[in-house]
């Protein structure tokens, strides 16, 4: 009878062994797998009291499908610029920094920046885009590093917006599923965007009147990095990006009016994205909001083609 327990407790132990080894091994394949895709090395971030978040300096990265992400010197994404290149600050949120699917000579302030160089040859011994933009940033948030950095020398500045930053306050980094310190495995950095996704789903708008003031602070606010330019003698574009239902007439657009009209009070160009996304067709969104490479492509070359114009006037 002894025999017996002992045989099955050996038995039953020997099954525990091989669920745990087969655990084991899909965990390491998984983990394996997620690296592959890009994930297990996020770009990280600091925790500031000013301007909330922004990508620490002096990262390199192969992130989603192999793109290439270089957060330069300064905590720019793109590269360490020469001294004597001409040097584009493309300022916004996540459609502006361009997703880590993309890679860098995708985005669309570097096709920008390579469009200027086309349309006035020789003008500049280099052309250099850095960007700025960062994922959950609405207007508050740039116009605190504005004020903190003062637009870090260039003398052009594009602010990329879209309506979602209208209702948006001063995001702080624990509002976001990004990192200040590396997860130590992909799995982790999985678990926390899919965390962050299933808390989000429980949230609810703040009220109308809140919106409505939160968009009001936000068009003042831009109005200040405007007048920060100006002082910093910087020439300026701002740039309206319109999702794919706004493109299509289905979702409301009302900051955009209240926009242009501060933008046009203080002499700041304005570009309208719209009108370059219907005329290239389909397949310019990755999700709805943030662009594909061929909607970086085209936005790339309607911003560069205002910009040379622009700098043309000079």
């Amino acid at each position: 009878m002894l025999a017996i327990v002992r045989g099955r407790v050996l038995a039953g132990l020997g099954r525990l062994a091989l669920g745990v080894a087969a655990a084991l091994l899909a965990l390491a394949a998984a983990e394996a797998g997620l690296r592959l895709l890009g994930l297990g090395h996020p770009i990280l971030y600091d925790n500031r009291a000013t301007y909330g978040y922004r990508p620490l300096p002096d990262q390199t990265r192969r992130r989603l499908f192999g793109a290439r992400v270089h957060v330069n010197g300064l905590g720019l994404r793109g590269p360490d610029a020469p001294p004597d290149a001409l040097r584009l600050l493309f300022l916004g949120d996540s459609v502006t920094w361009g997703g880590s699917y993309v890679d860098d000579a995708q985005l669309f302030g570097t096709i920008a920046a390579d469009v200027v160089a086309e349309r006035l040859p020789g003008r500049f011994p280099s052309i250099v885009a850095e960007d700025a933009g960062v994922n959950g940033w609405g207007p508050q948030n740039v116009l605190a590093l504005i004020e903190e950095r003062g637009g870090f020398g260039s003398p052009v500045w594009v602010l990329t917006l879209i309506e979602d930053d209208f209702r948006r306050e001063k995001t702080r980094i624990n509002e976001v599923p990004y990192f200040n310190v590396a997860p130590s495995t992909a799995l982790e950095e999985l678990l926390v965007l899919a965390g962050y996704k299933v808390v989000t789903a429980y949230k609810r708008a703040k009220p109308a009147e809140d919106l409505a003031r939160i968009a009001a602070d936000d068009v003042g606010a831009c109005s200040r990095i405007f007048a920060a330019s100006q002082h910093a003698g910087a020439r300026m574009l701002v740039v309206w990006h319109p999702t794919v239902l706004a493109l299509a007439g289905r979702e409301p657009e009302p900051s955009k009016a209240a926009l242009f009209g501060a933008a046009t009070a203080a002499g700041v160009p304005v570009l309208d994205l719209g009108p370059a996304y219907r005329a290239a067709g389909d397949g310019l969104y990755a999700d709805g909001v943030h662009l594909s490479a061929a909607g970086h492509r085209v936005a790339g070359r309607a911003i560069g083609e205002r910009l040379a114009t622009i700098l043309a006037g000079n």
